[in-house]
């Protein structure tokens, strides 16, 4: 929890709104540290890329490679991309690497960038928090884990489906199984 108590102090001063992603979302779920997280990655939305330029302005976010990993410098007005382009803080500033991944938007919705603009929530419905943290709704964060068959992906599937509600549920049911109509979730999600 250091590493994402250190992110919510380094955003007090961000005007935007973001969310705690991935792995760490999914402990904030549950309550409680439920495996080792090599980094914390961050939502922001790609619309607020000016907002993310004008406060975080020394060290300002890289960009990172998607393929090699490898960074380099982010130029405030340059155009980023939901989904393959991610920014990244320099590795000494948090206790472990931080990213920022990049969400689409619509007004007042948070859109999937892989559904083409359909998949859609309230930015309110995918936002949760937990001792003052905002965190990333689990059912968002398992939709884009479900796109992989790692076994961390899993893992986290199974630590927290128990805990879903059944509407959370059927929702992550109904955007998985068209797209992967035998996902190995897909039982577990309906029983």
């Amino acid at each position: 929890m250091h590493s994402l108590n250190a992110v919510h102090a380094y955003f007090a001063d961000y005007p935007g709104r973001y969310w705690i992603a991935g792995g760490w979302a999914l402990d904030l779920f549950a309550d409680r540290v439920r495996r080792p997280h090599t980094d914390v990655d961050v939502l922001v939305l790609a619309r607020d890329l000016d907002l993310v330029a004008a406060t975080f302005t020394d060290p300002r976010p890289l960009v990172e490679n998607p393929n090699t990993g490898d960074l380099r410098p982010w130029e405030p007005g340059e155009r980023l991309t939901p989904g393959p382009d991610v920014l990244a803080f320099p590795d000494d500033l948090f206790p472990s690497p931080v990213r920022l991944i990049l969400a689409a938007s619509d007004g007042d919705d948070w859109v999937y960038h892989r559904g083409r603009g359909t998949l859609r929530k309230p930015l309110d419905d995918i936002t949760l928090t937990r001792d003052g943290i905002p965190y990333l709704a689990p059912e968002i964060v398992l939709l884009f884990k479900s796109r992989s068959d790692r076994p961390k992906d899993t893992t986290d599937f199974t630590d927290v489906a128990d805990l879903l509600t059944p509407p959370h549920r059927t929702w992550l049911h109904d955007h998985i199984a068209p797209r992967y109509p035998d996902h190995h979730w897909l039982p577990t999600l309906t029983s």
